[in-house]
């Protein structure tokens, strides 16, 4: 972690220095062009005033060619300089991931919360203190999408999650490539902001442009204007009422569905700049020469049958071109040109060519922001392990498994789950670590299947689907009480069992909302079925009576927290061991209340 703390630190160091001297080259620009300025105007007016009127002109138009000249250099500085504060907080922020404040940041993914979910609200994969909020980078609306669709629906095959690790370690060593990839995506402040409205736009059609008989009358009518207009200015063979005629005829034609039109070229207007704020990402990416072969699959659907930036600076040319309709002058070359045809009927042959291939394109960089997301977990916690996931009898087994969450403050244990004993009961007393274990075991697997590193010292597992239940309450909206709630979660596993899917269970607690005898009776024979039906995973418990199994059925085995004393002070080492708990602190604790036990 030193050597990422030191990058983290350098990097920041520079960043500040160079914000230093651009704000200073900032304000060199500015006292330029005030004095461009004034000097101009003072010269201006002196050679008017003495009525040297062709050097006064001469000045005028100097000095506003110098004057413009620094209003663009000025506009210039001032991106670098917003670029350089960008990187400059993508690095602070990284400092306090390292330091363990990342809990403050504010997208903590608490939107995508959804208690009906297989897993992603008992593994804290959203909200505060979760997953998302710390290893979350990205900044649109697409990347935020697609971090969510990665952590609630794991890659499906062996080959996919061996693609996404080589993906992510390279990223991950680009650390300059990613940090500038999300400072270019910090300009969009809006991360609510769904695309989706812009993708309809881009397939909308208006079929009367792209008519040929349509675009060839738009373009021949005002060349035969100016031909006309050309042969009444320098030929005697034609007065000016047919030019004039021409004239009127085309202020007329423009007068047509002029309202229609009008709110076709408006809407460019209004989806260029959300469309050319992604420019400068999609740049980045093509101009990245990428090694690994799901990266050059992403980049190659922004270079296949139409490139991106190619055809979203096409229509920044065609947005050009309406911009310059606002001018009022600019009305004349309107009419001469029939300029809001030859915008719409531009603007409709690059809606049907690069239309459809907006959503593509903009996926793709949220696949990367995704991507990006999950490399920092590579490059921050260099010492974790690159999973093995393969199709093997091993369902799970890990040395030194932390909960990647928990900073300084994790303990690590082993755990092994295979064919012959796939089912862990963890017995233990109060706050001795359980729930905490199961919660380790899963986010672990959660890492795995989106093609992360583990906080384990080595790790390895096959691929299955992850239940879990273990924070059930009443449903007050629904009329549900926790019990019931906790049978609608079994039932899903249950289910999945039935159709032959490879699950994995987390169970704290089972049946807790009902009486002694029916939860331990329930719990026996959900264990057992479980079993017998081939799911796997953890069950925590403090019925002792369930830690029989191991001797009824050959695939339980027991596994235990327990707690200690010190100076009366109860106190807690977090490491699992074989067998059953034999320890107890309920009656500490409910002394601690105030309640007096004979």
């Amino acid at each position: 972690m030193d050597t990422r703390y030191d990058e983290y630190y350098n990097r920041l160091k520079n960043y500040s220095s160079l914000i230093e001297k651009q704000n200073k080259s900032i304000k060199v620009t500015a006292y330029f062009r005030l004095i461009t300025f004034l000097i101009g105007l003072v010269i201006t007016i002196y050679t008017f005033i003495i009525k040297s009127y062709i050097i006064s002109a001469g000045v005028f138009i100097i000095s506003a060619a110098v004057f413009v000249y620094l209003i663009i250099e000025h506009n210039k500085e001032v991106c670098r300089r917003n670029n350089l504060v960008a990187l400059k907080e993508i690095n602070e922020r990284s400092l306090k991931r390292l330091n363990g404040e990342w809990k403050y940041f504010e997208d903590d993914g608490s939107e995508f919360k959804d208690k009906e979910h297989n897993y992603s609200d008992d593994l804290d994969i959203f909200g505060k203190s979760s997953l998302f909020q710390w290893i979350n980078s990205s900044k649109t609306f697409m990347g935020r999408r697609a971090l969510r669709e990665r952590l609630t629906h794991p890659l499906k095959t062996y080959d996919d999650v061996g693609f996404t690790q080589e993906s992510v370690k390279e990223l991950a060593e680009n650390v300059e490539w990613r940090q500038q990839f999300e400072a270019y995506g910090m300009v969009i402040k809006d991360l609510s902001t769904d695309p989706e409205e812009l993708y309809k736009w881009g397939n909308d059609r208006n079929g009367e442009y792209n008519k040929p008989g349509f675009i060839f009358t738009a373009r021949l009518l005002p060349c035969v204007t100016i031909i006309f207009i050309l042969l009444a200015c320098f030929t005697p063979y034609l007065d000016f009422k047919l030019p004039w005629i021409m004239i009127l005829l085309q202020m007329m034609v423009l007068f047509i569905g002029s309202k229609k039109r009008n709110y076709v070229l408006n809407s460019v207007c209004k989806y260029k700049d959300n469309i050319t704020l992604y420019l400068k990402l999609l740049k980045l990416i093509e101009g990245r020469d990428f090694k690994s072969d799901y990266l050059k699959q992403l980049k190659n659907k922004l270079t296949g049958d139409q490139d991106a930036v190619t055809s979203i600076k096409k229509l920044s040319d065609i947005y050009r071109g309406i911009a310059d309709r606002q001018n009022a002058f600019f009305i004349i070359i309107n009419i001469l040109l029939l300029w809001d045809y030859r915008c719409v009927i531009e603007f409709e042959k690059w809606r049907i060519k690069c239309g459809n291939d907006l959503k593509i394109w903009f996926d793709v960089i949220g696949e990367f922001e995704a991507l990006n997301s999950i490399s920092n977990i590579v490059y921050d916690n260099p010492e974790w392990v690159m999973p093995s996931v393969a199709d093997k009898k091993l369902i799970l087994r890990g040395k030194e498994l932390g909960h990647p969450l928990l900073g300084d403050e994790r303990v690590c244990n082993d755990v092994v789950i295979n064919k012959d004993r796939s089912i862990l009961l963890i017995t233990g007393s109060n706050m001795s670590g359980k729930s905490t274990f199961l919660r380790t075991v899963g986010i672990n697997l959660v890492l795995s299947y989106i093609g992360a590193p583990v906080c384990a010292r080595e790790f390895e597992c096959s691929l299955m689907e992850i239940f879990t239940c273990m924070r059930i309450s009443d449903n007050l909206e629904n009329n549900i009480s926790s019990f019931y709630a906790e049978i609608l979660r079994i039932k899903k596993i249950t289910q999945g069992v039935r159709e032959n899917k490879k699950i994995f269970f987390l169970l704290d607690e089972l049946f807790k909302g009902t009486n002694s005898i029916d939860r331990h009776e329930g719990a026996k024979a959900l264990i057992k079925q479980l079993g017998r039906q081939g799911a796997s995973g953890l069950i925590s418990t403090h019925d002792l009576e369930l830690s029989n199994l191991e001797q009824e059925y050959s695939r339980i085995k027991n596994y235990h927290f327990q707690e200690y004393y010190i100076d009366n002070k109860l106190k807690f080492d977090y490491k699992l061991r074989d067998g059953v708990s034999t320890t107890r602190n309920a009656l500490y604790l409910i002394k601690l209340a105030g309640i007096d036990i004979e």
